[in-house]
């Protein structure tokens, strides 16, 4: 049987011009993630992870070659069409939650599902489950402020699932939080795959990485031997 691949690149690169230099984000990264893995993206700062994320994301489009996500081919795609393959198939948690500041927890994991046309009903009801999936049952109608750090980014978590993604996106999702928390949160993202969730999970700490099923080591825009960040 043929592996199931929701993510395929096939020697993608993403030039940019900075005055006169050339500055080679990716250059030639072919890489293929299967549906329910659980995989590292890792690399030093400026090593071209958060270009990779955000060509994964739907974010940005490669200077060239294929980029298939979940089957579609989004390498040629324009903005809104990019758009609408990123609100279908992708996920998003940041670092900084990007919570709605005047929306309650319960709102905040709605929003998607709004703009996705899902009625009133069906959304609180969504919401709801969600929030006590990720442990916020009796947080769902305060406000960010009224959250700790680790409760704000289980509420992005909980939003990053509303529209039931192909893929969850995660961008160095523990990097605001103490150790601790950061722990718990690594563990809920750990349970999401083993109920099937295909994350793919960006960061620069190597103890993190190494708890994801797979590692991804990116440097000065390629795909490195592991053996380059043995001691990294």
């Amino acid at each position: 049987m043929a592996e199931d691949y929701v993510i395929e690149l096939d020697d993608v690169r993403r030039f940019y011009l900075v005055g006169d230099y050339v500055v080679r984000a990716l250059d030639g990264v072919s890489l293929s993630i299967s549906r329910g893995s659980f995989t590292a993206i890792m690399g030093p700062s400026g090593s071209g992870k958060s270009t990779l994320m955000n060509l994964i994301g739907c974010l940005d489009s490669p200077t060239s070659g294929i980029i298939s996500i979940d089957g579609e081919f989004t390498n040629a795609m324009n903005e809104a069409e990019l758009a609408d393959v990123r609100n279908r198939k992708v996920g998003f948690v940041f670092q900084q939650f990007n919570l709605l500041s005047k929306l309650n927890a319960l709102d905040n994991v709605a929003t998607p599902l709004l703009y996705a046309g899902v009625g009133g009903k069906e959304r609180k009801e969504k919401a709801e489950y969600l929030l006590e999936k990720v442990g916020l049952k009796d947080r769902m109608k305060h406000l960010p402020t009224e959250l700790s750090g680790g409760q704000k980014q289980r509420v992005a978590i909980a939003r990053a699932l509303a529209n039931d993604p192909a893929i969850l996106l995660a961008d160095e999702p523990t990097g605001a939080l103490d150790t601790r928390t950061g722990d718990q949160i690594m563990s809920l993202f750990m349970d999401l795959n083993e109920e099937g969730r295909t994350i793919v999970f960006v960061t620069h700490d190597r103890g993190l990485g190494l708890k994801c099923r797979r590692q991804v080591y990116i440097r000065d825009g390629k795909i490195a031997d592991h053996d380059v960040f043995r001691e990294y």
